[in-house]
């Protein structure tokens, strides 16, 4: 036993050496492409890819929402299957129904896995469509020690779309695509990749990654950012990552086909703002000509708030209002026990509850592909 454990502490500093050489061999590039010192690029290497570790799923006792199929009342049947993205295996998860449209491909957000959709995955299967979502490279059940970057949602969605293309489960399907957020991102750039798309739903998308993060390198990283020097390390360390796809839009996908696309957005979301990173500020460059547009605004008008119902969101608000109420009793102190009791008090149901409204206007465009 003494013997393993030497071992495997010897494999450990082994792997850690291994990856240190390969940070500096990645460092060295980037300083080759961009002239920066090695010093600098070593540190900015080390922050941003503390932006991007793996995600693993939340202890679901104080996690409240329809976020574990384990745990979901009545769940439609599911059958789990795995492809590859590159170095990772990736976990899969098919609905099917019968009588079915068409094959879904849901895309998730950041900091977010596949079941963290359950509710809109159910409505539709509820509505004929069949699913295939999966968690990305670095989250939940999928392989992989990192998330790399946002860019890796439209690598991983460029993967999964030629397995589902090449399986003889889900091949025969006519494909639709929904994403939120960076899932947003690849479900509209990836149509430049693949041209067997019906139609497509982006909820609270991004346009681009790379100025995704250099926005974002300017919010963590403060004056150093303002220097100039996480652009051109960005710029360099993002072609290093992920070659063609950092070169990837929103927009120019969108523009590559003339399929429907419907594009949503809430007016005060604060994570991808309306007037700053969004595909829906970009509606001047907008050439495909069956393009639409949905606005969330009041309780619909954040980057979550616009895929769940005000309902969903008024009770939001309220259990917020209770849990603070019992922070102040308790004097901010929380055990495990009396947080997981709370939270077994929530209705996730209507936590969870999601958009009608604009769910509805996504199965509309994607029957309009049908006809």
């Amino acid at each position: 036993m003494q013997d393993k454990k030497k071992g495997g502490g010897l494999m450990k500093i082994v792997d850690a050496l291994g990856k240190a050489e390969k940070k500096r061999a990645v460092a060295q590039t980037v300083v080759a492409a961009t002239g920066l010192g090695l010093a600098s690029v070593i540190g900015m290497l080390t922050l941003y890819d503390s932006f991007f570790p793996r995600y693993e799923r939340p202890d679901y006792g104080v996690t409240p929402g329809v976020r574990c199929y384990q745990t979901m009342n009545d769940p439609p049947q599911r059958e789990e299957l795995s492809f590859t993205s590159n170095d990772a295996e990736l976990k899969g998860y098919y609905y099917e129904t019968s009588p079915s449209k068409g094959l879904v491909i849901v895309v998730h957000g950041f900091h977010s896995g596949a079941d963290d959709y359950l509710p809109i995955i159910r409505y539709f299967v509820n509505n004929e469509y069949s699913v295939f979502a999966y968690d990305g490279r670095g989250v939940y059940d999928s392989g992989g020690d990192s998330t790399v970057g946002f860019c890796q949602s439209l690598v991983d969605l460029d993967n999964a779309l030629t397995f589902v293309e090449h399986s003889p489960v889900l091949g025969g399907y006519k494909r639709f695509l929904f994403g939120h957020s960076c899932g947003g991102y690849a479900v509209t750039s990836v149509l430049e990749l693949h041209k067997g798309i019906s139609a497509c739903a982006a909820i609270a998308p991004v346009n681009n990654c790379y100025t995704l993060i250099l926005d974002k390198g300017k919010q963590y990283a403060g004056a150093f950012a303002d220097g100039g020097l996480p652009k051109t390390f960005i710029n360099a360390y993002q072609r290093i990552l992920f070659g063609k796809y950092s070169k990837c839009s929103g927009v120019r996908g969108i523009n590559s086909v003339d399929i429907p696309v419907l594009i949503a957005h809430g007016a005060d979301d604060k994570i991808i703002s309306f007037d700053g990173q969004s595909i829906i500020s970009r509606q001047n460059e907008k050439k495909n000509p069956n393009v639409r547009y949905y606005v969330g605004t009041g309780l619909l008008g954040g980057h979550d708030g616009i895929w769940h119902s005000e309902r969903s969101a008024e009770y939001r608000q309220k259990v917020a209002g209770d849990l603070k109420k019992l922070k102040d009793i308790k004097g901010g102190e929380f055990s495990v026990n009396e947080l997981t009791d709370f939270y077994s008090e929530v209705d996730d149901e209507l936590y969870s509850e999601i958009n009608y409204e604009l769910m509805a206007d996504v199965l509309k465009t994607y029957d309009s592909a049908l006809k």
